[in-house]
């Protein structure tokens, strides 16, 4: 027979419980398991029919019981959620080219500025750096880059939902065949 100090390691493991919740159910503290699971004491006459009602479980339970079936309406709910999601997005995504170009014509005029407003490789106006960084700033809100980042978003929010959509539709028609 298998020493409660083995057994007790092996039945948490089993059962995904702490010490704590081993503990809770055999009616132990914490400190007082991890005693017992050391060896060092003996397991109160107490837990002992929680600890056999455990054993038990452990030796009539599978390994790898069956899994749950999805639930489909969950699935359906998220699905419809990224659906909205993207369609915010595409709302934002229509957005940023129009942001984006000011930006691009600030940036272009630059060269123009600074040769007008500082001739001979003298000193910029202060603004016209401002100007710059604005522009710089927009466009990494706004450019190519973010709108290649907020189309992959979409694109990756559709793809879920339409994964979703047919797990739930696989899982509501196997679950049609079983009760026909």
């Amino acid at each position: 027979m298998e020493s409660t100090s083995a057994l007790l390691p092996r039945l948490r493991a089993f059962f995904g419980l702490s010490q704590t919740a081993l503990g809770r159910a055999l009616r132990l503290g914490r400190v007082m398991v991890s005693q017992v699971e050391r060896g060092l004491r003996s397991l109160p006459l107490a837990a002992g029919l929680p600890q056999a009602a455990l054993t038990l479980a452990y030796q009539r339970t599978p390994p790898e019981p069956p899994a749950e079936a999805p639930d489909a309406r969950a699935l359906l709910r998220r699905a419809r959620a990224d659906e909205h999601r993207a369609g915010q997005l595409e709302f934002e995504l229509s957005r940023l080219p129009e942001r984006a170009v000011w930006a691009r014509r600030r940036l272009a005029a630059l060269p123009t500025l600074t040769a007008a407003l500082a001739p001979a490789g003298g000193p910029a106006p202060s603004w016209l750096s401002g100007f710059a960084t604005e522009a710089r700033a927009e466009l990494l809100r706004s450019g190519s880059t973010a709108q290649a980042r907020l189309r992959a978003r979409i694109a990756g929010l559709r793809a879920e939902a339409a994964a979703l959509t047919q797990e739930a539709a696989e899982h509501q028609a196997a679950a049609d065949d079983a009760r026909a």
